[in-house]
C-alpha cells in the first residue's frame, strides 16, 4: 500500500515531533527526513511558497543532521523551529 501525499505530510509531522521531543535520533533518521522532504518538494501539488520554504529548511536540517558529529547540539539548535515547521506542514494536510 502506498502512502498518499497527506499521509506523507502527516509522517513528516510525526518525525519532526519525535525530533522535537527526543534529542537522541540517529543519523539514519535524519537521512530519512531528508529523503521524505526531497520527495515532497518534488510534488507539484505543494505549490504554496510557505510550505515549499519550510520543506526546504527541513530538507537542509535532515541533510545536515545525517552528517552531524554532535546530533544533540544539531537538534537543540533547531528546537525553536520545529513547532513552526509542524504547524506549516499541518496547514497543508
Amino acid at each position: 500500500m502506498q502512502l498518499s501525499l497527506q499521509n506523507k505530510l502527516q509522517l513528516l509531522c510525526d518525525i519532526l515531533d519525535e525530533h522535537q521531543s527526543d534529542s537522541s535520533v540517529s543519523p539514519n533518521e535524519h537521512a530519512q527526513l531528508e529523503r521524505l522532504t526531497a520527495f515532497l518538494l518534488a510534488q507539484q501539488e505543494l505549490s504554496d511558497q510557505d510550505i515549499r520554504d519550510v520543506l526546504t529548511r527541513i530538507y537542509q536540517y535532515g541533510k545536515d543532521g545525517a552528517a552531524a558529529s554532535d546530533l544533540t547540539k544539531h537538534i537543540g539548535d533547531h528546537q525553536d523551529q520545529f513547532q513552526h515547521w509542524i504547524n506549516t506542514v499541518q496547514q497543508n494536510l
